[in-house]
């Protein structure tokens, strides 16, 4: 029996390695040897951070894992494992490392290239440009402003858009859709973004985790933020894993 076991086990892991990873969730075999695979290792090198049941960590700037919003991509399995490979900001060559979020409170806002500093009452102006272009009650002539600083000064467009709804191409996050990385999207939390900056980091497991390891916990991740985890597979903190 247990040659057994060991000859099918080598099996599912040429099979997973060999698959189009991005098909792998629409195979059942492959897909709950993915779950039984990558929950152990989600558990044990990402719960830390992303939490027990991947909802995130907002006062940290990790993000929830269940939802249909992502900072790189669109969720396929394949962009998901990139991620985890090569990490963000992690000093890895292939990994995310293309935009950061100034500190435009500081006399130098930004290291890459220059960007000029915001007072205080122009970082509240853009605070409410965007709490009033996400349709909440708010101080229109200050969004107003808001809005010539967001699209000038400030040069938010150049990572955000000019609509203010991101670009999954560098990272930037929709800044419209209630979804926050930091804080809960009160005015006091978006000002002290905006006055400190951010730059999330996540490591890069290349050289830690084996490739059939990886594969699996993006399969498991993938799942989750498209909600069709089966119901019967709970995190092993015995917690249900909601959609977001």
């Amino acid at each position: 029996m247990v040659g057994f076991y060991a000859v099918t086990q080598a099996s599912l892991h040429a099979q997973l390695m060999r698959a189009d990873p991005d098909a792998i969730a629409e195979e059942a075999r492959l897909r709950q040897f993915a779950i039984a695979t990558g929950q152990p290792a989600y558990d044990r090198h990402c719960a830390a951070c992303h939490g027990a049941t991947m909802q995130g960590d907002p006062a940290r700037g990790a993000p929830n894992l269940t939802d249909d919003e992502w900072l790189y991509g669109e969720g396929r399995v394949s962009q998901i494992e990139h991620t985890i490979l090569y990490g963000i900001r992690s000093g890895n060559p292939k990994g995310w490392n293309l935009a950061d979020m100034p500190a435009f409170g500081q006399p130098v806002p930004y290291r890459r290239y220059k960007v000029d500093s915001l007072q205080p009452d122009e970082i509240r102006d853009v605070v409410e440009f965007l709490v009033v272009s996400a349709g909440k009650p708010g101080d229109r002539q200050a969004a107003g402003r808001g809005a010539t600083v967001f699209r000038g000064k400030g040069q938010c467009f150049d990572c955000h858009s000019i609509d203010a709804k991101g670009d999954s191409a560098i990272g930037a996050p929709n800044l419209l859709d209630n979804i926050w990385l930091t804080g809960n999207g009160s005015r006091e939390d978006i000002y002290r973004v905006v006055a400190r900056g951010s730059s999330g980091y996540c490591p890069a497991w290349t050289r830690q985790l084996d490739p059939v390891t990886i594969r699996s916990l993006a399969v498991l991740i993938h799942l989750r933020s498209h909600a069709e985890m089966p119901s019967a597979i709970v995190p092993s903190s015995g917690r249900s894993a909601g959609a977001g």
